[in-house]
């Protein structure tokens, strides 16, 4: 694994103690260790390099430097931290989800996050801890018991291992790439699940929430047989509140996929599902004579013959003696309607 920055800037004392290298002695008389190997380091203190401490003969892995100091600051860190907030993805639902059928992980769930202390649970951090078959990079005992611990694993070349992730032990694992990722840790107070932080085997408490809405769209047959689509005025909350008309379909909306789109739109499939249902008794849009222009406009074939109006738009479909419906429109349109309630749910009314 490649790093940006492979200059060893920490070493041990003879105390054991992390050391920077901005604070060694400057008389030479003091030795300091690698924190892997622990064979003797060196400093170097020029004008043009960077400071940094160099192994004094053989240099072992950069990858094992970093796993090591990680694994001594971090345990320093969580023993001398009085408060760590553990700050982990959670999931927020609606918190009428349980007996609403219009329920949808998409707009009736959100993330969001809580938060947990870990030091009121785990005071104690050592390393290289066995616990059963498995072995901790950083061992946290939980208070007064020596059941139900923390594992704290640093992944620089090797991540977690399956069989440890599937052991049901808490996990925290820290992705560690170099030494700043390191000290953005230790110079917290706080762990925030993400892509540097993953948690295994942490029980995550679902909140409930009154802010979803989902919006609605509402097909709506007054008693004079006109009928629109409202889009605007209507969400999960307030569809089947303020009836306005005597045969209303209503069904979430998304704008950027329209329903129906196959059959002419909601519109055209809610006067079919109305009609089928003998609320709307005749419509020029559901009638065999209708057909159109060149420029797109609805006509009626037998306008010439019969003496209708030309245009649908001014013809009264209820007065007109030649309605015939048509089958073939209204069988695609009730098709698309019978093939959506097959996974979403409609409300017909009444």
């Amino acid at each position: 694994m490649q790093h940006v920055h492979k200059y060893q800037h920490f070493a041990l004392d003879k105390n054991a103690n992390i050391i920077n290298i901005h604070d060694t002695d400057t008389t030479g008389k003091q030795q300091y260790f690698c924190p892997y190997c622990r064979a003797e380091m060196i400093t170097k203190r020029g004008n043009i390099r960077q400071w940094h401490f160099a192994h004094k003969t053989d240099k072992c892995s950069y990858d094992n430097y970093l796993h090591s100091i990680a694994e001594k600051m971090i345990m320093d860190w969580f023993n001398r931290q009085e408060t760590i907030m553990l700050v982990m993805k959670t999931q927020e639902k609606c918190n009428k989800y349980g007996n609403c059928i219009f329920y949808s992980k998409e707009h009736c769930q959100r993330e969001t996050t809580s938060q947990y202390n870990l030091k009121k649970y785990y005071s104690k951090c050592i390393q290289e801890q066995r616990y059963g078959d498995f072995v901790a990079d950083l061992f946290c005992e939980r208070n007064g018991k020596s059941t139900e611990p923390l594992f704290i694993e640093i992944f620089v070349t090797h991540e977690c291992n399956q069989k440890k992730k599937n052991s049901d032990i808490r996990i925290i694992e820290f992705f560690i790439q170099s030494e700043e990722d390191i000290l953005n840790i230790i110079n917290s107070s706080r762990i925030t699940e993400g892509y540097m932080v993953r948690l295994y085997n942490f029980k995550r408490k679902n909140t409930l929430g009154d802010k979803f809405a989902q919006s609605f769209q509402k097909y709506v047959l007054y008693p004079t047989m006109k009928s629109y689509v409202d889009r605007d005025r209507y969400t999960c909350k307030n569809y089947n509140q303020h009836r306005k008309g005597i045969y209303e379909i209503s069904m979430p909306y998304d704008e950027c996929i329209p329903s129906f789109i196959n059959s002419g739109g909601f519109y055209t499939v809610g006067k079919v599902k109305a009609y089928l249902d003998g609320y709307l008794k005749k419509d020029c849009q559901l009638c065999k004579w209708q057909t159109t222009d060149f420029s797109g406009d609805s006509f009626c074939k037998l306008y010439k013959k019969c003496g209708n109006p030309k245009y649908c738009k001014d013809n009264d479909a209820i007065q007109c003696s030649m309605f015939r419906k048509n089958e073939e429109f209204i069988n695609n349109a009730i098709a698309d309607f019978n093939n959506h309630i097959k996974n979403d749910f409609i409300e017909i009314w009444p």
